[in-house]
């Protein structure tokens, strides 16, 4: 299921990078894909596909739904914390892929190991859904009002949230050519 979920969160992941545009730059982009080429809005694209296989994966155990939460919100905030750091850290386009690659693995590893452990993580039911219901919060309202810092700053262009309407993407995309 780990595999599959990698697979899925991959494809997914695509999916919504591009989901701003297909849609026409209208608010079903806005708010399920990448609206720029921030950290944030990057792993959003990978957020969202990731909390899906979670309640696929839920629907095909069909039980253990305190358990699987608590692992499933602990390592969704391990595969956020690790792509956010990594990707300010090693600020570079070329190493979108291969740092997206890295927090998946890690998280879906770090999913099976904790599922498989014999630790009593029911207890954490709570925290794990509070968990769950702020990341979604902060999903959902930082691409309209993002803080200026790093993490929510376009790559390209150094703006922050949703671009202007009649914004030109093609002079961004003609300046990092000539730059």
């Amino acid at each position: 299921m780990e595999i599959a979920g990698c697979l899925f969160t991959a494809v997914g992941c695509i999916f919504m990078r591009n989901l701003y545009t297909l849609s026409n730059y209208g608010l079903s982009g806005v708010l399920f894909g990448s609206v720029n080429s921030s950290p944030w809005e990057y792993a959003k694209t990978l957020f969202l596909p990731y909390l899906a296989w979670s309640m696929l994966e839920l629907l095909c155990l069909g039980k253990g739904l305190h358990r699987l939460a608590v692992v499933k919100a602990s390592s969704m905030c391990l595969l956020l914390g690790l792509y956010l750091s990594l990707s300010t850290v090693l600020n570079g386009k070329n190493s979108e892929l291969l740092i997206a690659s890295v927090s998946v693995l890690t998280a879906q590893i770090f999913s099976y190991i904790l599922s498989k452990s014999h630790l009593n993580l029911e207890s954490l039911f709570p925290a794990a859904l509070c968990t769950l219901f702020l990341l979604l919060a902060f999903y959902f309202s930082f691409t309209p009002f993002p803080p200026k810092n790093q993490l929510f700053a376009d790559k390209i262009s150094g703006q922050y949230g949703i671009p202007p309407i009649g914004y030109d993407f093609g002079a961004d995309a003609l300046f990092t050519i000539i730059k």
